[in-house]
């Protein structure tokens, strides 16, 4: 039940985010609930969910971009592979392996979206601001998904202790 409750999730995050950051006003400070997610659910469920967690959404992104079919299915498939690799060397479960698995993978779906960008439209104008709006989006996730895991956790219980509950 939960893990159907994190895709819809993903998915209003992934249609809402462009209008709310449009009404907030700060495109700089960017926060990625997809890869706070892929994260929990490598940790929380393994490799199966994150991965076809990982694909669905960017399946999903993709068939709403409108761009380059398999853009973001690629760049959140390459994301959970940078996942399973960087667990090996930090610890998804301590507040800290958090932190820096989030800021590292968002610093590669962002490298490799700019690396695809440029592949294939190169006369595309990238921003002087880019690289201080790809850290703000790196602060502001990695530094709240230690929070997103305690809420995940919380969200969890409940829906284990309704699972439980005779019908």
């Amino acid at each position: 039940m939960f893990y159907i409750g994190v895709w819809f999730a993903g998915l209003i995050f992934t249609l809402l985010k462009g209008r709310l950051m449009h009404t907030v006003g700060v495109h700089s400070l960017d926060f990625d609930l997809l890869i706070v997610a892929i994260v929990y659910l490598l940790v929380r469920y393994g490799h199966t969910a994150a991965s076809g967690y990982a694909f669905g959404q960017g399946l999903f992104i993709d068939v709403l971009s409108g761009g380059t079919p398999g853009f973001f299915t690629l760049i959140y498939l390459a994301v959970f592979w940078g996942l399973h690799f960087g667990s090996r060397f930090f610890d998804p479960e301590s507040t800290r392996g958090q932190m820096i698995l989030v800021a590292l993978v968002l610093l590669l779906k962002k490298g490799l979206f700019l690396g695809m960008l440029v592949l294939f439209m190169p006369h595309v104008a990238i921003a002087g601001s880019f690289p201080i709006m790809i850290a703000g989006s790196m602060l502001i996730t990695a530094l709240s998904a230690p929070l997103c895991f305690i809420f995940f956790d919380y969200l969890r219980g409940l829906s284990l202790v309704d699972d439980e509950q005779p019908g």
